[in-house]
């Protein structure tokens, strides 16, 4: 099911998108929280993909009724740069992916197709007892939630997963071939050229976005990772 209050997204999302080519069928779309809790109720659906901002009943609140009623539905929220606020919402709800706009259709794709593999299994409620994949993947849905947060560290996703920091820091690199701080950083810089490629921000109000409280430690960063400061980045893409 696809929910957005905007019809050009929503159509967009509904017929530009080739989704039979992973199997799947729209079987409703929604044009607000409201309206799609009650198609829910109707065609109960494996996978809702949902924007944030909408009136009557915004995505989060109906993802919030939505998992009370059927918690096996697995739920994509759609993000946009000026709603980071609502991320740690999304995270405690236990939603199946955090985007950030905008997304393409092969992202979508393979999320979704991700999200099937999970339908119908069990919540596992103590992230020790999962497997190294599906906590990685949590690990990386909690760094898309909060890589703006300058106190995001690898003792608060330990936290948050319920695992020892060594533990999670030597999975984390077996899994994924990164340790944390690249990781983090990569996404960073990533947040940080879209934002210096779409925006009129000052390259500190950048760095403050994307998690940098020092201006001068985000440019270092920036130009390890990229090349250039973040100023020639800039001119160099006009």
């Amino acid at each position: 099911m696809i929910v957005d209050d905007e019809y050009n997204i929503r159509d967009g999302l509904v017929n530009a998108v080739p989704w039979r080519t992973i199997g799947v069928e729209v079987v409703a779309e929604a044009r607000d929280g409201q309206e799609a809790l009650e198609q829910a109720r109707k065609y109960h659906p494996d996978v809702v993909i949902t924007d944030i901002s909408m009136d009557e009943m915004n995505g989060l609140e109906f993802s919030e009724a939505l998992l009370r009623e059927r918690p096996g539905t697995k739920i994509i929220i759609l993000s946009g740069y000026g709603e980071f606020s609502y991320a740690q919402r999304a995270v405690r709800l236990r939603v199946f992916a955090y985007l950030l706009k905008p997304v393409t259709p092969e992202e979508l794709l393979a999320q979704v197709s991700e999200a099937l593999k999970t339908v119908g299994a069990e919540p596992v409620p103590e992230a020790g007892a999962l497997s190294g994949r599906a906590v990685i993947r949590r690990a990386l849905e909690y760094l898309e939630a909060y890589y703006a947060d300058h106190e995001t560290s690898l003792d608060s996703l330990a936290e948050h997963l319920g695992l020892t920091p060594a533990y999670l820091s030597k999975l984390f690199k077996g899994e994924t071939g990164r340790n944390y701080s690249e990781a983090l950083t990569d996404l960073r810089i990533e947040r940080a050229k879209q934002l210096l490629l779409t925006t009129n921000l000052r390259t500190s109000e950048v760095g403050d976005r994307v998690g940098y409280s020092n201006p001068q430690y985000f440019a270092t960063a920036f130009r390890k990772a990229t090349g250039h400061t973040p100023s020639e980045f800039r001119e160099l893409h006009p």
